[in-house]
């Protein structure tokens, strides 16, 4: 049998010799070009694990199949001389071929812009810095922490290549390096690139800071951390940061300001999210930084990992994914997609800062400058380009609720953004939208992971069977609490959450990852005359115990404080400082400032006047009275 055939395709190979050079030819050219089609194809289907599997397997198959009959029927073709036949079947292959050779380039071009949305490697940059310019620099303060690139590696490389001999004092932290800068104990410090945008507004010394130079390097990306690789056809939770960064792109991976903070569960089997708005200025134990107590944005200048801990042990959920996104890559996201149509909220107030907004909500461009490149926005409806997109989504200081109202309008111009990218209908804008979104985003998620969320998006739209507006059933919920002013090395605005509102949010965004079963509502009641509206989860909490900050205690009466202090859990130790300039058992000094958060105290120290009375020896002779005798009664008639 194996002889036979053998004889067989001998003698084919002898018959195809044999037949027109021409044509010959022209099937040998068609033929080869159809199979390495066949075989790159193949190889990029391969690639989109997850996304369409039975198809992607018929389709190989099919080519695969075709690629055999192609051989044997042009064979016989050309055995037989029929060449008119041979050249429409060949006209056919070379199409199949260009169709292939399409699929082929346009399958790898999405997988390389998709795998390039997880940076493997970023660009950091230090800065030196000074407060005064014609300073002789001797001593330079930089951070101890030697996994940090840019507050300890770059400053090392930079003054090992730059042979300086500086004195050099180490740091905990990029405040502590601040402060140390203001009090001049050191002439000059390394720190992140955006150190303006990350704390000139608690330290407005910065403001007048130079730069005396920049180092940058392309490093391994030590801010990546390792997902959950859950399933996303299961219930997940995703951190969704926006970065406000001075750089365009999250090439550029400096210490970034976290204003946007979002933690979101998604359920893909009822597609129902939670979509908790965390505000920046919320007060809590940062984990990277001793659980000391502090605004919630100050995590992300110690990077995604301190952010994602903090949000963990605040919540306690898991969070599966994080997504980094550059607020600057919003105007070309917007702008790639031809606008967005956006219900602009007619603002509160007329001024922003000191400048007149017209009427309008009005704000700095992308690059932070007012004047005349301010941008307006007229209030209603509006088709919003990029630059006024970002505008909206930063501005907060035309209403009355700022942060809340801003957070409500990244919501509003996300959800925006997303129904309008559901209309896309031409190749060359949905590659435009993928570029702006991978030099923009930043993720641990793995590349199988992000095409895998082909299928969601399918069935998001199957489910809202392609209509227009929502297609999520979207759980609002909102962080109750209230304003406070603590110390915290200076007088601090923070946001003072309500546990009870935190606990029923948490509630909720465990129900919708399946981890807490849903309690069942039994009555329900509702006014014709008044439209129903669905509750916000976490908003009903008002009145509830507020934290209380230490008052300043200087002046007061040692009793006053031994009251203040018996109803709480304080260690009060007391000091007596001997003199006649004070008055008895008044406090002289307490060693916590005023305005700490009075939970986060175990112990109190003061200093308490205690007077030394000296008498003056006085003579017989000599009375206090000028030697009268005191007689009541007389004075009494006098």
């Amino acid at each position: 049998m194996k002889k036979n055939k053998k004889r067989k395709f001998g003698n084919l190979f002898k018959k195809l010799k044999k037949t027109t050079p021409g044509f010959h030819f022209m099937y040998i050219v068609v033929l080869v070009l159809f199979i390495m089609s066949v075989i790159l194809l193949t190889y990029s289907l391969t690639l989109l694990s997850g996304i369409e599997t039975l198809i992607r397997v018929l389709f190989i198959i099919a080519m695969t199949t075709y690629a055999l009959l192609f051989f044997f029927i042009g064979s016989a073709l050309l055995i037989t001389k029929k060449h008119t036949i041979l050249v429409i079947t060949s006209i056919i292959t070379t199409i199949f071929t260009i169709v292939n050779g399409f699929g082929y380039y346009y399958i790898q071009k999405t997988y390389t812009v998709v795998d390039n949305i997880s940076k493997e490697e970023v660009i950091y940059t230090t800065n030196l810095i000074t407060l005064n310019k014609d300073e002789t620099i001797k001593t330079v303060g930089m951070l101890k922490n030697e996994n940090s690139p840019e507050g300890y590696i770059l400053p090392q490389e930079y003054l090992v290549k730059n042979n300086k001999k500086w004195k050099i004092e180490n740091y905990e932290s990029n405040e502590e390096l601040i402060k140390a800068l203001i009090n001049k104990e050191v002439d000059a410090i390394f720190i992140t690139a955006n150190f303006k945008l990350l704390y000139s507004a608690n330290y407005p010394e910065l403001d007048s800071a130079v730069i005396i130079d920049t180092y940058s390097k392309k490093l391994d990306n030590n801010d990546t951390v390792a997902s959950t690789n859950k399933d996303i056809t299961e219930p997940f939770t995703m951190l969704l940061l926006g970065v406000d960064s001075e750089y365009d792109g999250l090439a550029n991976n400096a210490a970034f300001n976290g204003d946007s903070i979002m933690l979101i569960t998604f359920n893909p089997k009822t597609l129902s999210a939670t979509v908790f708005s965390i505000p920046r200025d919320t007060y809590v134990p940062i984990a990277c930084n001793n659980n000391k107590q502090n605004k919630i944005n100050s995590a992300a200048a110690y990077g995604t990992k301190c952010m994602i801990n903090t949000i963990e042990n605040l919540t306690d959920i898991t969070i599966d994914y994080f997504v980094k996104i550059n607020f600057k890559g919003v105007v070309n996201l917007v702008d790639a997609l031809g606008g967005i149509d956006v219900n602009i909220d007619e603002p509160d107030f007329k001024k922003n800062g000191s400048v007149d907004c017209k009427g309008m909500v009005c704000e700095q461009n992308s690059n932070r400058e007012f004047g005349e490149h301010i941008v307006y926005i007229k209030p209603g409806m509006q088709h919003l380009d990029g630059e006024q997109a970002l505008a909206y989504a930063r501005n907060r200081h035309q209403w009355a609720l700022s942060d809340f109202k801003r957070v409500e309008h990244q919501q509003a111009i996300v959800t925006a953004i997303a129904n309008k990218a559901k209309t896309i209908r031409n190749i060359n804008t949905f590659y435009k939208v993928l570029n702006a979104v991978s030099n923009n985003m930043d993720t641990n998620m793995e590349t199988n992971q992000m095409l895998n969320f082909y299928n969601v998006g399918k069935n998001i739209l199957l489910k809202s069977n392609f209509g227009e507006g929502e297609f999520i059933n979207i759980q609002k919920t909102f962080l109750s609490g209230y304003d406070q002013t603590v110390y915290q090395g200076y007088d601090m605005y923070t946001y003072q959450y309500y546990e009870e509102s935190l606990a029923e949010i948490v509630k909720a965004m465990k129900v919708n990852l399946e981890l807490e079963k849903p309690e069942i509502i039994k009555t329900f009641s509702f006014s014709v005359n008044e439209p129903y509206e669905v509750p916000t989860i976490g908003r009903m909490y008002t009145g509830v115990r507020k934290n209380e900050t230490l008052p300043n205690f200087v002046g007061q009466n040692i009793n006053y404080l031994e009251s203040w202090i018996s109803t709480r859990n304080i260690t009060l130790n007391k000091n007596y400082t001997e003199s006649n300039s004070c008055i008895e058992g008044n406090i002289l000094e307490q060693n916590v400032h005023s305005g700490v958060i009075v939970s986060s105290i175990s112990s109190l120290s003061v200093n308490v006047c205690k007077n030394v009375h000296i008498n003056e020896p006085t003579t017989p002779e000599e009375p206090a009275n000028n030697g009268q005798i005191d007689d009541p009664i007389e004075d009494m008639l006098n």
